[in-house]
């Protein structure tokens, strides 16, 4: 299945999405209805796992809108597990070493880039689906180009190897996420001291010297077009549940 969210990247557009944590097939089609171009299912903070993803995948399927993915850890099944559903994309968190990334894209990529097992799964009808030629080579080829690898970069450990994580063969972009991020540079929340700018700086700078995909999380839409001018290509807006809350406290106060 074609890949909304990267042709419109390669089209120039960027890419607006957020993470799903209240969990459900519901969910998920609702937010497909909203004009979002991709949504997170969260396997690292929420309680959601394979069978709960895979009901979700289908459900943005249906509503047209791309679903990646966020591991639970760095380990082949975790990885290979949420490929074989249907994934558009994972999103690894907690990246510390260039070797760690390179396990990621050995679990996640098919050869020659990586070592991903060959199986036909619900991503291509149990292999009766796939649009395309029967050749394997061809079929690793497709998958690999339609499915995202985005590492997360959160800590000081994967910030002082950036760039050469991002210019890894096979990692397709890099994800900055700002709170672990400060947390782990000694600096909670600054967001705005002149150190940790100057860190975000460096990330977008390696990711797109790399010719990769440069992705960031906010929790406010001050910051989106902001961010889509400094050059980043992909925004994650808060959680589906934060919104909610936020939207309905908004009501009650409006009414009360």
């Amino acid at each position: 299945m074609e890949n909304k969210l990267i042709k419109k990247l390669e089209a120039g557009g960027h890419g607006f999405g957020t993470f799903a944590e209240i969990g459900g097939a519901n969910s998920i089609e609702a937010l497909g209805t909203t004009g979002l171009d991709f949504v997170i299912i969260d396997n690292e903070h929420s309680p959601h796992e394979g069978e709960a993803s895979a009901e979700m995948i289908r459900a943005a399927e249906l509503a047209g809108i791309t679903a990646l993915c966020r591991v639970r850890e760095i380990s082949r099944p975790a990885i290979m597990k949420l490929l074989d559903i249907g994934a558009g994309g994972l999103i690894v968190p907690c990246v510390e070493t260039v070797e760690q990334v390179k396990s990621i894209v050995k679990y996640a990529k098919f050869a020659p880039i990586g070592e991903r097992g060959f199986c036909g799964t619900r991503k291509d009808g149990w292999g009766f689906t796939y649009p395309g030629p029967e050749s394997f080579e061809t079929q690793m080829a497709y998958w690999n180009k339609e499915t995202m690898l985005i590492p997360q970069c959160e800590t000081v450990g994967c910030l002082e190897h950036i760039e050469e994580i991002a210019a890894l063969d096979g990692v397709d972009g890099i994800m900055i996420g700002p709170f672990d991020l400060s947390i782990s540079m000694g600096m909670p929340g600054k967001f705005d001291d002149p150190v940790f700018k100057a860190a975000i700086e460096r990330i977008l700078k390696a990711v797109k010297a790399a010719g990769k995909y440069a992705m960031v999380f906010t929790p406010t839409t001050a910051n989106v077009k902001a961010y889509y001018e400094q050059g980043f290509d992909l925004v994650v807006f808060s959680l589906d549940a934060a919104v909610l809350i936020d939207a309905y406290r908004k009501i009650v106060a409006e009414v009360s």
